[in-house]
């Protein structure tokens, strides 16, 4: 009877021994996958504000360009345009671009919020110089939009070299328009 009792004593110990794990298990195991659900979010968010991060400074530069851009004139001044064609010269000698002209020219707009200021800037480059040159005048800290780029070969010489025909340079015209945001009174 004894040897019985210990025999149902021992089963139930084990049976509660099994429960308990088994139990457990199940815990530990939902709450790895609750875990789990929030690592899963915490990286979605994380994404998300990286993402707002991203935006948030790419917006910051355009209202950097357009509260550069307001203006209480109804045209540009003199000194805004000198300025304008220095800065287009400084970044022509910085990739060796040669300028063949660069004129300035007042538009007259229908728009009663924008003053524009046309250039046409003629210049003898290489793609690659135009590229560079495009790339940094997007860059600039005005709105500007490039209206027409005319590229065409310059006159060969029949004794250049093949060296001299990889390099070749292009006669490119840029046609391209500055805006001003013109303050409400």
């Amino acid at each position: 009877m004894m040897k019985q009792r210990y025999l149902l004593l021992l089963f139930v110990m084990i049976l509660s021994t099994l429960c308990f794990f088994y139990f457990s298990t199940n815990s530990v195991n939902s709450k790895i996958d609750k875990i789990d659900d929030y690592d899963e979010a915490i990286k979605e968010e994380q994404e998300k504000l990286n993402s707002a991060k991203v935006l948030n400074d790419q917006l910051q530069g355009v209202s950097k360009v357009i509260k550069k851009s307001m203006t209480s004139d109804s045209e540009f001044a003199i000194d805004d345009v000198n300025e304008f064609v220095q800065k287009l010269a400084a970044l022509t000698d910085k990739y060796k671009i040669s300028i063949d002209s660069v004129y300035p020219k007042v538009v007259s707009s229908n728009q009663s919020y924008l003053v524009e200021q046309e250039y046409t800037l003629s210049v003898a480059c290489t793609f690659i110089q135009m590229g560079k040159f495009l790339s940094e005048l997007e860059s600039f800290d005005h709105i500007i939009k490039i209206k027409t780029l005319d590229v065409r070969p310059m006159k060969e010489d029949k004794n250049s070299s093949f060296e001299e025909i990889l390099e070749t340079r292009y006669k490119v015209t840029f046609e391209l328009s500055v805006f001003m945001i013109i303050k409400e009174a």
